[in-house]
């Protein structure tokens, strides 16, 4: 039954964090290149990374946004035929924009996070994340929503237990 909620928290929180994101972004936001004028052949991804303090491996009321942290989209074809790689850095909302250049339809696309900074360093379950980057999946917006990456301190906050007692992760045994 834990194993259960665990899972419903992550779903839940990645819906809600999605939403988050897709209010954030904005025609505005949207950078203007070239390569924006063949719509077939740009994408955007967006997502978030952030620090749990908790170590529930969710994003919780105490989780907070991490600056600094640099962010790689891999693309590659097969085991090891690497087709396409770009860097970007997350900014004080934790949030990063990659653009990426071509239709990977036939590619298997992951972002990864490395964060050499501060307390929170400890990579969760969830190091990565895939990411489909073709115009041929019916999604017609040129952005791509990645879920959310996160870190974890080594010392758990001493706030947290208030929080799973909150979330009724505490009652969860019973």
């Amino acid at each position: 039954m834990t194993r259960s909620f665990v899972v419903v928290a992550l779903i839940v929180s990645a819906f809600c964090f999605s939403s988050v994101l897709a209010a954030r972004v904005t025609p505005n936001d949207v950078p203007t290149t070239n390569a924006a004028a063949n719509k077939d052949d740009f994408f955007i991804v967006v997502g978030q990374i952030y620090c749990d303090p908790c170590g529930f491996q969710f994003e919780s009321r105490l989780s907070k946004p991490l600056a600094g942290v640099k962010v790689t989209l891999e693309c590659t074809k097969g085991d090891k035929n690497v087709t396409f790689v770009k860097e970007s850095t997350t900014d004080e909302t934790g949030t990063y924009n990659i653009e990426c250049k071509g239709d990977h339809e036939e590619e298997v696309c992951k972002v990864n996070a490395v964060n050499e900074k501060g307390n929170c360093r400890k990579i969760m379950d969830n190091e990565s994340d895939m990411i489909v980057l073709t115009k041929n999946m019916g999604v017609p917006s040129l952005v791509r929503f990645v879920n959310a990456l996160g870190f974890m301190t080594e010392t758990v906050d001493p706030q947290c237990g208030k929080v799973i007692t909150e979330l009724g992760l505490d009652k969860l045994d019973d």
